[in-house]
Order: C-alpha cells, then structure tokens, then sequence
C-alpha cells in the first residue's frame, strides 16, 4: 500500500504546486513585488507548519550535522521557485514551463547514472509522454526566445531535479517529514529575507485583506502542502516516479486559469491535456497492479454485499 500512497502524495503534491499562478498573480498585481511574494510565501508557511508542530507537541531539535545538508535542500527549492517566477519577466510562461518541465528527465537520468537505478520501459514511455504533454500544453513560442530567460528556466531544470533526487538520497530522508517540511520552509524563507536587504527593498506592504487571503493561500496550498507532500511521495516511490507525476502541475496551472483567470484552451492545449493524462494513467497503472487489483476486488466485493 506504500505504493498507492505515494502515488496519491506525488499527484497531491503536483497539482496543487500548479495552483501558484491563481494566488501570485492577484498578489503581484495589486502591487506586491515578486521578491516580497516569494518571502510572504515561504515565512508564512513556516509559521503555518510551526503551529502545526506545536499543536502535535513535537519537538523541533534535529541533529547540528543534518543543518548544512537541509540548508542545502532550502536553497535549491528556494532557488527554483526564484529563477523560474525571473524567468517570467523574459520569455512567455508557457515556455518557461515547457523548459522547467525537463527535470524530470534529468532526475532520471541522475538516479540511472549515479544511483544505478532500474529504468522501466513504461516510465521511459511516461517520461516522454509527459514532456510531449507539456509542450503542447505550453504552446509554441519559437518567435519570442530571450536567451537570459531560457538560461533562468533552465537553471530550474538543475535545482529542482537535484532537491528531489537529493532528497530521496539524502539521510534527512529519516527526519519526520513535518519537521523537514518546516526547516526547509523556514531557511527558505530566511534566504529570501536575505535576498530583500541584498537587494536594499523593503518588504512590500499588503494592500487589502484580499491580497492578505491570497497570500496566506499561497503560503498554505502550493507551497505548505505541496512541499509536505512532495517529501512524503519521494520517501515512498522515490525520485523518478514522484517527478515524472510532476506533470499535473503545469495541467492544473492551465485548468485553473481557465476556471478562474478567463484563459482560453486551444485544441492544442487540448490535446496536451489528453497526453498528460495517458502519461499519468501510466505511471499509476504500471508502478503496482497487485495493488490496484486488490483495491478493485475489494471494491466489488463491497459492491456485490450493498
């Protein structure tokens, strides 16, 4: 059941992470700047996660070795959500995703490479699927390449293959994933802090309540929960199929523009949408059929005796 559960976390974790867009978007608009987005984000997060902790009466100590190695994770998710909302202002979104979503090859190719895992024909088979999916989920933007933008995109590819597979690797994998969940968020937001006096800009006021609710949705649904159940799916089916479900972020960021940001879906963007899905039917089909029989069973079962 492992398996199952994992499967459930990585798509969780996927498809609200793609819900970025319908929180940010209002926030940046009414005037908030992307470095005073991406703060609010990460420290209300971590203080949403701290209480969580508290109310559970867990205790907050981990080992002074384990510091450097979650500092390292917090940089790298940190610095991906950075780059790739940079690499907006220079290239289309749906180019800057279509780029981002090449990690999940690169995670591949690092576990086959490093960490000598099994490559299965049909996640090679999803794998494809699913940046074909993306591409044409994302739209062509061959006219319109900044090559500072692509590299920023690029960059993604990089810091977030390396936080996924560095956590399936690393020792801190054992630390609770609620307390992991809160120190990455908390340095996280600690580097962004950094960031603003770097830059010598003070952190951006909140205009309204509706501005407030955005971020503290923000903070809680594409970023709490997303991060939390990234780690709870990289512990239980590991880096390539955990990032290879990754394509339900770029899917949903789409659905819900269309739902709530007034967005139109070309038959192009259609037809993407069809080929993720094959992509992820896939993965969940093939990474345990025992499992999925038994489930099936039992559901009849109960079926049959209603």
């Amino acid at each position: 059941m492992h398996s199952i559960k994992g499967l459930f976390y990585a798509v969780v974790s996927s498809s609200t992470f793609g819900l970025v867009p319908l929180f940010a978007i209002p926030a940046l608009k009414a005037g908030v700047s992307v470095n005073s987005v991406v703060f609010y984000r990460f420290a209300i997060s971590a203080v949403l996660m701290a209480i969580v902790l508290l109310v559970r009466r867990e205790r907050f100590h981990i080992a002074g070795r384990q510091l450097p190695v979650i500092a390292g994770f917090a940089l790298l998710y940190a610095a991906t959500s950075f780059l790739l909302t940079q690499s907006y202002l220079y290239i289309p979104s749906g180019l800057a995703t279509t780029l981002h979503f090449l990690y999940p090859v690169l995670v591949t190719i690092l576990m086959v490479v490093f960490f000598k895992e099994r490559l299965s024909v049909p996640i090679v088979i999803a794998t494809l699927l699913a940046v074909s999916g993306i591409y044409l989920l994302s739209g062509s933007h061959g006219d319109e390449v900044n090559p500072t933008g692509v590299a920023l995109a690029l960059t993604t590819v990089l810091t977030y293959a390396s936080y996924i597979v560095g956590l399936n690797q690393s020792k801190v994998n054992r630390i609770d994933s609620l307390k992991l969940t809160f120190y990455i968020l908390s340095t996280g937001s600690l580097f962004f802090l950094l960031n603003l006096l770097v830059q010598g800009e003070a952190l951006a006021p909140v205009p309204s309540w509706k501005t407030g609710i955005d971020l503290f949705l923000l903070a809680l649904i594409p970023t709490l929960v997303s991060n939390l159940t990234l780690i709870l799916a990289v512990k239980h089916i590991g880096s390539t199929t955990t990032a290879v479900l990754g394509c339900m972020e770029p899917l949903t960021a789409v659905v819900m523009g269309i739902i709530f940001l007034d967005e139109r879906c070309s038959a192009i963007q259609a037809m993407g949408i069809g080929v993720i899905l094959v992509a992820v039917t896939t993965v969940i089909v093939t990474r345990n059929p025992g499992e999925l029989k038994k489930m099936w069973q039992r559901y009849h079962r109960k079926g049959r005796h209603a």
